[in-house]
Formats: structure tokens, sequence, C-alpha cells
């Protein structure tokens, strides 16, 4: 049995904050003790803290004060590994931890590089820097799909085999038929996407092919929640579609939208592994992506139902061509099935505690 720490901001509803609690419960069936650290007691996903994890609350209020409380809490409870997610907190933990015995093994869940795009030039500038320091000195390094691993080696200066490529643990969901179908609201095609309301996810682009393809009576429903609400509200309205799209907020567990979907799409314009991608496969949806870095080409393989980011005509066509003709329920369930927490946490372990 050995003592693992597991490092978040807080556990707000979103695919790096599902994926950890996923990681952490796999880490107590293998038999470890597991803390679940945050920087601040916050978020949809509390509740959903695994039974037997400890929740640790360091009441660090931003991201710049972390790094104490952090430093007090390893020296006091010594944990073997610490898996520390999401930069620029990955980095600060390595700094953190420079004077402990602790393994303190990073994480990235985007493609840094596309990631970075988004900022303002002071972040963006400090991005390599950073990452050059802290990361080249982390016990190991990983992302969440091969593109991204890639990219995270460049910025890290570092050689590719010095970033390992582990998938996103995705449990497959049970196979009994659901009785909590949400209401659509219509007798149409149902069309669907989960993520949080940002740009990243670029949500106004389904908005846009949506609109050149519906029917009346299809509806598209985006489960999540976040800044770009509003602005999603409004466009909607501008294309005459608000009557046909549903904007139900966060759902810590969306597996009755998957269940109750025809379709799933991907809009976003960058991504390190899209944890709902998976998920929508193991309900054995057929789906549609836009081909962007990094994760959807190797999540829907080569010859899956790609199209090139910010093209809203060929997100359109993809989607009309994709409920005319769905893909077999079981492929899709094959090849969510490659992420396995099982397998996925094991190679997990092995680089925590220097297995691997």
């Amino acid at each position: 049995m050995a003592h693992i720490a597991l490092l978040l901001p807080n556990l707000v509803v979103g695919g790096a904050e599902r994926v950890t609690l996923t990681l952490a419960a796999e880490l107590l069936k293998l038999g470890d003790r597991v803390d679940i650290v945050l920087l601040r007691r916050e978020g949809g996903l509390l509740d959903a803290v695994p039974a037997g994890a400890r929740l640790i609350v360091l009441d660090a209020p931003r991201l710049r004060a972390a790094a104490r409380p952090l430093a007090a809490y390893l020296a006091q409870e010594r944990p073997a590994a610490l898996l520390a997610a999401m930069w620029p907190l990955s980095s600060i933990a390595v700094w953190a931890a420079r004077r402990s015995s602790t393994r303190v093994v990073v994480v990235e869940h985007n493609n840094m590089s596309a990631y970075a795009r988004t900022w303002g030039s002071i972040p963006r500038a400090l991005l390599g820097p950073t990452l050059r320091w802290s990361h080249r000195r982390a016990a190991a390094r990983i992302a969440v799909s091969q593109g991204a691993a890639t990219d995270l080696a460049r910025l890290c200066g570092l050689p590719e085999d010095q970033v390992q490529a582990i998938g996103n643990p995705i449990p497959l969901p049970s196979a009994a038929p659901r009785d909590d179908t949400p209401d659509w609201g219509g007798s149409g095609r149902r069309i669907l996407t989960v993520g949080t309301l940002k740009p990243q996810k670029n949500q106004r682009l389904l908005l846009d092919a949506f609109a050149r393809m519906a029917q009346p009576e299809d509806r598209l429903a985006i489960v999540g929640e976040g800044e770009e609400r509003g602005a999603l509200e409004r466009h909607a309205a501008a294309l005459g579609i608000a009557a046909q799209v549903l904007l139900p907020g966060n759902a810590p567990d969306p597996g009755r939208w998957y269940a109750s979907a025809d379709l799933f799409v991907l809009s976003s314009d960058y991504e390190g592994l899209p944890t709902v991608l998976i998920e929508a496969l193991g309900h054995g949806l057929t789906a549609v992506s836009t081909d962007c870095p990094s994760g959807p080409a190797e999540i829907l393989g080569a010859d899956g139902r790609l199209v090139p980011v910010g093209d809203a005509g060929a997100l359109a066509a993809a989607m009309g061509a994709a409920l005319a003709s769905p893909d077999a329920p079981d492929a899709a369930r094959a090849r969510a099935a490659r992420f396995a927490p099982e397998r996925i946490a094991a190679d997990y372990r092995a680089l925590l505690l220097g297995a691997a």
C-alpha cells in the first residue's frame, strides 16, 4: 500500500476533475491510501469524492498562495507521490516539493501551445521558461494524448520519450437502460455536446452548424456551464434557433443525456484528450468532432468523422451524414474500452511510484 496525493485547484465540474476522481477510486481499489488535495473547497464534484479518499483543503485563495501550505502538507504527511495537474499549479507543486522526499509527477490535460495562444502576452511568455524549470525537475511528466505529449516535450526542451502519453481513465457506462431521460422538448433528432461553456469549446461554431442542418423538431443540448452562456443564448436567438437549443447547465452525471441522444458533437478549437468524446463512445453514440490538437483523431481513428477546426459548413455536413448513417454502437463502445480505468490507473501508479 502506498500513500498517494492528487492535487487540483478545486472540484468544479470539468474533465480533469472527473478524471482525477476516477483515478482516485481506482487507486483505492489497488489498496493505496489516497488524499485529494485542493487549494479551495469548492465545485460541483465535492460530493463525488470516492469513499475512502481523504479530502485535504489547503485554503489557498490564489495560486500564488499555494506553495507554502502545500509544502507544509508534504512535510507533515509525507506521501510517497504527488500527482499535480494543470499548469501553473503543476509547476507550483514542483517548487513546493523541492525539499520533500515526495515524488512529484506532473500531468497536463491540454495541448499547451494551443492553450497558450488564448492568453495574454505575460503568461504566454512565462510558459516556456516555467515548464523548462519545473517539469524537467519532476519525477515524471504525463500528457493525456500523444499529440499533447509531443507538444509538452518541445515546450520543456526534453526528448519526446521523456513525456509519457497516458489516456484518461473513463469508466464504461452500465448497459442497463436508464429511466431518467431528460425532456428534450421535441420529437426530432437529438444532438448533444457536453463541456464547459468557454471559448476553447467553441460551442458558437456548433450553433452555426446546427442552424444550417436542423429540421424544426430537432434539438441541440449543450450541457455545461460557464462564461459563454450569455453569448451562446444571444447567438442562438440571432440564428433563429433559440427554441431548439437547450442549455441545462452542469450535470455532474451527464449519463442520462448521452443515453438519450442520437449524435454527439465536439466543436473545440483545441483539447488535450476530450473526456466527453470517450464518454459518448462508451454510450454507443456516433460522434463528430473537429480535428483539433490534440486527441480527437487518436480517439476516433484516422477514419473517424473529423472536420477542420472552425468550419461550420463541414461540421453541418458531417452531422447530417452521421444522423443519416450512424456508426455501429458496438464499434463505438470498443473504442471507448481502450480507456478502461483499471489499466490506465496501473500506468499512472507505476510512474507515481517509480516502477515504470
